[in-house]
């Protein structure tokens, strides 16, 4: 925030500043006034500083040169402290490097900085806050989350590819057939639905990348999901508080801990009454991501909005079941994944 302008300390009666009274020049053998000193010390360190270089650019291999001021290298500066505060460095596949800025930690810095509009501050907090949550929830051991077993959400969530190879999470509320199975432990729910989102972002793959993101304003990241969310048939749930709890919950967590991992999200076949759920989401995402929200009215209307035919018939499209694109799209991540070993920074 842009600081203001402080008022004069002695005003006339027309407004006018008084004249600030000349100091005098110490007579000799009399030692100039502390004040003084200091002054003359401080102008002294400012001109130092500004004379003084920025220091020699920094070549990351495959992202380009930096200049030492650039705010990626500013937040790597303080990743040291951040791991060790956190006491986790592991994130959707990547090890973090607090001491080489490595091709996949910088692409994680900068899904910070983003979120945050370059803020080094603000992005340096936000992923401590994020790792911390990580290493308490149980994330980036040997045995990723989603391998754990969630009958209960037996197809309400699946994870796709588009033809131009990008990734799409599904969420089909309207398969619910049971409120309290779904969502009556609120715990086993946020589980899942973090598995859910951890699996389909082990499809982009971004330890191996070899393509950055640009900086802010520069143009957009290119890893990132589609979302797409069926409310069809889901009057029933416009009432029920724990569907409300559950949403909230969800939205707050994905706000919070993975930031820059939306390109848009696509809301098909909402009833009138379910618009609580947009008033939801809007209290708690920038309005730059509610930009990204697309309201689809039918289901059919879906391969369209999107872009691509890559999906079930049911969605308009030309592809095959959900499930059936699910274990296709598994497959081909797996022959490219690689696991991440087990943390040692165990608290």
């Amino acid at each position: 925030m842009a600081s203001q302008p402080q008022p004069p300390s002695i005003v006339q009666a027309n407004g006018a500043a008084e004249a600030t009274p000349a100091v005098s020049t110490p007579e000799a053998g009399n030692p100039p006034k502390a004040t003084d000193t200091a002054t003359d010390c401080a102008d002294a360190v400012s001109s130092e500083l500004e004379a003084e270089p920025e220091g020699p650019e920094v070549t990351i291999e495959g992202w380009g040169t930096l200049k030492p001021s650039h705010p990626l290298l500013k937040l790597h500066a303080r990743l040291p402290a951040i791991v060790d505060a956190a006491k986790h460095k592991q994130i959707w596949g990547v090890t973090l490097e607090p001491t080489t800025p490595t091709f996949s930690t910088m692409l994680i810095l900068q899904k910070w900085l983003r979120s945050v509009a370059g803020d080094i501050d603000a992005a340096a907090s936000g992923l401590e806050k994020t790792l911390t949550w990580r290493r308490e929830f149980g994330l980036d051991g040997t045995k990723p989350v989603w391998e754990e077993t969630f009958n209960s959400f037996d197809g309400l969530g699946y994870v796709t590819h588009l033809s131009t190879g990008e990734v799409v999470t599904w969420n089909l509320y309207g398969a619910i057939k049971n409120l309290g199975q779904t969502f009556g432990d609120l715990d086993k729910f946020m589980r899942w639905r973090i598995a859910l989102m951890e699996r389909a972002i082990s499809h982009l793959d971004l330890a191996h990348t070899t393509i950055g993101i640009p900086d802010v304003g520069a143009g957009s990241d290119p890893h990132r999901l589609l979302q797409v969310h069926v409310y069809t048939g889901v009057s029933v749930l416009r009432m029920d508080p724990r569907v409300k709890a559950a949403s909230k919950k969800a939205i707050e967590i994905m706000g919070a801990h993975y930031p820059e991992t939306l390109a848009r999200k696509f809301f098909v076949g909402v009833p009138v009454l379910m618009s609580w759920v947009f008033a939801a989401v809007r209290m708690f995402v920038s309005a730059e991501t509610a930009r990204k929200f697309v309201v689809v009215s039918y289901e059919e209307s879906t391969a369209p909005e999107i872009g691509d035919d890559q999906v079930p018939k049911r969605f308009g499209g030309t592809a095959g079941e959900l499930n059936e694109l699910d274990r296709t799209a598994q497959v081909e991540a797996d022959k490219r994944v690689t696991k991440v070993p087990e943390p040692e920074d165990k608290a």
